[in-house]
């Protein structure tokens, strides 16, 4: 049987979501309200990100690089991800993050050529531009990297998809996995909907059983 392992990657590989501190940190003006309003579904998460990046001064690869310097991973991972590479399971990082700062973070872990399926940052000149390479026009989420499509298309070459998350934007994608992974705000989310998952606290916790 062909299994493939999906993964959040912020709050869940890493112990925080990073991509909030660093807004929460840099960005001047009322991100909050951006904010807010994304979680209100009132705005898309692209339309979030793209706003709320608008708000950060002076942005640079050194401010970034800087800041990525106190973001850890759940250490747990680096162990279970190479048991995966053994075992010749694929697995993707899905996430409604940005690649220039996921990437980053693993590599300062010595973890490289992990397959990335998330929105794409760039600096072009002084300029940070945000694209959506993965988005979907009809995603119940209005997702920058719509995950329950990414979902949908990788099931067309596996048996069994199994996912790990802990937050808002795996909502959609609950319920279209064979086998969840929660805890947090997804947990929650999960419990109170009746969806059927298995509650996590690292990764040590996750058996994947071929």
């Amino acid at each position: 049987m062909s299994i493939c392992i999906l993964s959040d990657f912020d709050g869940t590989i890493t112990t925080r979501d990073g991509l909030y501190s660093f807004i929460e940190q840099y960005a001047k003006g009322d991100w909050e309200r951006i904010e807010q309003d994304w979680v209100d579904g009132k705005i898309s998460s692209k339309e979030c990100l793209t706003e709320e990046f608008k708000l950060v001064p002076n942005l640079s690869e050194e401010l970034i690089e800087n800041f990525i310097q106190t973001i850890s991973i759940d250490e747990t991972f680096i162990n279970f991800y190479q048991k995966l590479v053994e075992r010749q399971i694929d697995f993707y990082i899905v996430s409604d993050g940005i690649d220039y700062f996921i990437n980053r973070i693993l590599e300062k872990y010595g973890l490289y050529g992990i397959k990335t399926i998330t929105n794409h940052g760039e600096f072009k000149g002084e300029y940070f531009e945000i694209t959506f390479p993965n988005d979907n026009p009809v995603c119940s989420n209005n997702a920058g990297t719509c995950k329950c499509k990414v979902l949908k298309d990788l099931k067309k070459n596996y048996d069994e998809i199994i996912y790990i998350g802990d937050g808002a934007s795996d909502f959609c994608v609950a319920d279209k996995a064979d086998i969840l992974y929660a805890k947090k705000r997804l947990l929650k989310y999960c419990q109170d909907k009746g969806i059927k998952c298995i509650s996590y606290n690292n990764f040590e916790d996750i058996n994947i059983i071929v």
